[in-house]
């Protein structure tokens, strides 16, 4: 189940990109955008439900057998979201201070764009990240079911 969710959250993440970069009005554009951002944030680093967690899931449950194997995957993904954490902060960042909770000290100050900017390749870097784990996680590709 929870493999699923992650799987179905990817998949839209990447159908959300794909949807932004081939739509030409700048408002569905930015609507778009900013569903991208809270999308992401919410797979990569939230309070709720997301891939570090499901790793962790996997980790606590896997037999002593498969651990060396396993761990050594995990750590790797683990290694690879560490490379991408700035962009994972700046993401974060976007979807609360500007997004989500509009923090005034933050979203109504253009000075301040540049500690909230997120751009396109950052989200698909994020979203690679994310397909890579899930492709693993469920042993087929992403366009099955």
């Amino acid at each position: 189940m929870r493999n699923r969710v992650l799987r179905d959250e990817t998949k839209l993440l990447r159908v959300e990109i794909e949807l932004f970069k081939s739509e030409s009005d700048s408002v569905i554009r930015s609507s778009l955008f900013e569903s991208v951002v809270i999308r992401a944030s919410k797979l990569v680093r939230n309070s709720g439900f997301t891939m570090k967690s499901f790793r962790e899931y996997i980790r606590q449950g896997c037999p002593k057998k498969f651990r060396r194997e396993l761990y050594s995957v995990l750590d790797d993904f683990e290694k690879e979201e560490a490379l991408l954490a700035n962009r994972i902060v700046r993401l974060k960042n976007r979807r609360d201070r500007v997004i989500v909770h509009m923090d005034p000290r933050f979203a109504f100050h253009p000075e301040r764009e540049a500690e909230n900017r997120v751009e396109l390749e950052d989200v698909e870097a994020i979203c690679s990240h994310l397909e890579k784990q899930v492709v693993f996680f469920s042993g087929k590709p992403l366009d099955d079911r």
